[in-house]
């Protein structure tokens, strides 16, 4: 029998409820996906410690806790895991940002090939 390879898990937090439904839709045949509804839930999620998350794809612009919030979070509480964020945007960042997220980004809206390569590209530079 052989043994089958698990997935990936990805955790993705946006405050727009339909953006999490339709992402978790289109990856969840390919990767373990855990949605959070804003900042404060994935931080909820990420202190409950029952996943270890090999990506987080996380919004920037949220209301309670923003991405840049949650980024610092991440760096202060688990370092290592902030090198494992995408984020998303859906508009230009302003000087001060652009030079805060420095690493993945994924501008929206986008297709579908495109996050799908976004992950997959990630993945394969970032294996665990």
């Amino acid at each position: 029998m052989e043994k089958q390879t698990e997935k990936k898990k990805i955790l993705i937090i946006d405050d727009e409820l339909m953006l999490l439904l339709s992402m978790q839709r289109m990856l969840e045949d390919l990767y373990d996906i855990t949605i959070a509804n804003g900042g404060q839930a994935a931080i909820d999620i990420i202190n409950k410690g029952d996943k270890k998350f090999d990506l987080i794809i996380c919004d920037i612009s949220m209301p309670d806790v923003n991405g840049a919030n949650f980024y610092l979070y991440i760096l202060k509480k688990y370092p290592g895991l902030e090198k494992r964020i995408i984020f998303m945007t859906g508009g230009p960042l302003g000087s001060y940002l652009d030079e805060f997220f420095t690493g993945s980004r994924l501008l929206k809206p986008f297709e579908y090939d495109e996050l799908r390569k976004a992950i997959q590209d990630f993945l394969e530079a970032h294996p665990k």
